[in-house]
């Protein structure tokens, strides 16, 4: 009877064991899973900036527009996260400040498997800007049309001061000289169209095939730059049709 007690105590006993190599080679099991698949958003070393890249540039496009552009990124300070060994994941980017024009100072929120460290860099951007061009060489006093122009982006760091970027402030206008193709168009290249009233003297050029004569003559009527203006020529004595292309020239086309 005490020999099947003993056989009993040592079967439990055998029993906890094995139940405890179990309970531990399932735990191995788990922390090994866990070791191997990691972070689903941890990047390499050599990756990360290129990933830190992508998230400031995210953040830009979501403060400023979708035509903004990445130019360059300058670690400012954490070179020594950069150059470690392991794997981190970008957990945040947030704005610090501006560094001066089209540079922003950005924290970087870098994770590892121990800590989250801070990466500060200078982010430096450009913006794609919507401008007007010349469609073809234009005459001083050329009222613009939309036929007159066509639309291109170009970095806001290259454009000439003053450039057009609303249609509206040149359709209509009149160009106060000769604007040459391709030529970015500006808001002191413009004026508003004047009124000229009936009686002023002006020089009218006629033009014809190949030809081209000019004579003084008076306004007849009322006219606005770029609109249809009557004249009584001096020489001639007779009236004569054409466009008030400046406030003292009418041409007429024959």
């Amino acid at each position: 009877m005490k020999g099947y007690r003993q056989r009993a105590i040592g079967d439990r006993q055998g029993s906890k064991h094995i139940n405890y190599i179990l309970s531990a080679v399932g735990c191995f099991a788990v922390l090994t899973a866990m070791l191997i698949v990691g972070d689903a958003d941890a990047v390499p070393k050599g990756n990360l900036m290129d990933k830190v890249k992508q998230a400031v540039l995210k953040n830009l496009t979501d403060s400023f527009s979708e035509n903004v552009e990445l130019t360059g990124l300058r670690i400012m300070k954490g070179m020594d996260i950069i150059g470690s060994e392991g794997e981190y994941t970008v957990k945040d980017v947030a704005m610090n400040g501006y560094n001066g024009k089209n540079r922003i100072v950005y924290l970087v929120a870098l994770a590892d498997k121990k800590a989250v460290h801070d990466l500060v860099v200078e982010a430096s951007y450009d913006m794609l800007v919507e401008v007007f061009v010349a469609a073809r060489p234009l005459a001083g006093g050329t009222v613009l049309t939309g036929d007159d122009f066509y639309t291109v982006k170009q970095k806001s760091s290259r454009l000439p001061a003053g450039a057009v970027s609303n249609k509206k402030d040149i359709e209509g206008k009149m160009l106060r000289s000769n604007v040459g193709q391709g030529v970015i168009l500006r808001n002191d290249y413009v004026t508003e169209r004047m009124n000229v009233k009936r009686g002023q003297k002006v020089n009218v050029v006629v033009e014809g095939n190949n030809i081209a004569v000019a004579t003084q003559g008076m306004l007849k009527n009322d006219a606005v730059i770029g609109g249809a203006a009557r004249v009584f020529c001096d020489v001639s004595k007779k009236e004569v049709n054409g466009i008030l292309v400046s406030p003292n020239t009418v041409r007429v086309k024959i």
